[in-house]
């Protein structure tokens, strides 16, 4: 039977009901021609290495485990610059107080000399002991700003070299965790795909089992159909008659027009919901769901 493939359900229930009438009712004269072929679809699957399949779930956990990692680190990140800094920042810090010790030494023994000058001292050994208690006390300032400086600054280093020690430690731990992850994901995928491939490899392996009875039956059916045929006026086509006048294989041609062109996801729901579906494709039905079952994933 010739017909447009349907493009809408609306079309496809007219289609269908089109084709039941025709094949079903009609009741002219017997044409001599050769029965058609039965036609089913058979799935397509190509199976992915493992060598593609790791590499898609590296892509797609190397994203968590960056995003994991720049989470968890942030802190000691942080920490680290914060030390950073006030390590690179310790020596103006140190010069500023170095300044300020010899500014103040300068005005002291400025002072000093002034006095010693105005009382005529400059060369007692009062002012000269002035003097050198003067000389010591800044050598000492000095010394402590430059010892407090490297204390501090070792006090960087040290929480510096800490915080990058708990990067390290961190980057390890999320690194191995998702190397783990990897090995399951991966295997997880590859048996949920060998899974797969084995349900179409026995879906495929039954529609060939039917072509192959169609083909057989076909030639032994072509010569007895014309007797048969002259009994249609009397009762009604059997399911093995329909098939060999093609008429399930409109049906179908017809079906898989239409729920092809919508995703596999809606195809399913909708040709499930429909009541229907089993009266129109009888003896197929369970192959034609189990089709668009596996087509669904």
């Amino acid at each position: 039977m010739d017909f447009e493939l349907p493009t809408t359900k609306a079309e496809l229930t007219e289609v269908l009901r089109e084709i039941d009438v025709y094949y079903r009712q009609y009741k002219g004269e017997y044409e001599e021609e050769p029965l058609e072929e039965l036609t089913l679809g058979k799935l397509t699957f190509t199976e992915k290495t493992e060598s593609a399949v790791r590499a898609e779930v590296a892509a797609l956990l190397g994203k968590k485990e960056a995003a994991e990692k720049a989470e968890k680190c942030a802190p000691y990140r942080a920490e680290y610059k914060k030390n950073e800094d006030l390590y690179e920042a310790e020596d103006a810090e140190k010069n500023e107080l170095l300044a300020e010790a010899e500014e103040l030494y300068e005005e002291k023994l400025e002072k000093l000399e002034a006095d010693a000058a105005k009382r005529g001292i400059g060369q007692s050994s009062a002012y000269l002991a002035l003097k050198a208690d003067l000389e010591t006390e800044y050598e000492e300032k000095v010394a402590k700003i430059g010892r407090e400086s490297a204390e501090k600054k070792a006090a960087y280093q040290r929480a510096m070299a800490l915080a990058q020690h708990n990067i390290a430690e961190i980057a390890d731990y999320v690194a191995k965790k998702y190397e783990a992850e990897l090995e399951t994901e991966t295997e997880t995928r590859m048996e949920k795909q060998r899974d797969y491939a084995d349900e179409v490899l026995k879906y495929n392996n039954q529609v060939e089992e039917k072509l192959v009875r169609a083909r057989n039956d076909k030639a032994e059916t072509e010569n007895t159909l014309r007797l048969r045929y002259l009994e249609i006026t009397a009762e009604g086509l059997t399911e093995e008659e329909l098939t060999q006048l093609g008429y399930y294989k409109d049906t179908i041609r017809a079906i898989d027009g239409y729920y092809y062109t919508i995703s596999a996801t809606a195809a399913y729901d909708d040709f499930t919901a429909d009541a229907s579906m089993p009266y129109y494709l009888g003896p197929f039905y369970n192959d034609i769901l189990y089709k668009y079952t596996l087509r669904k994933g």
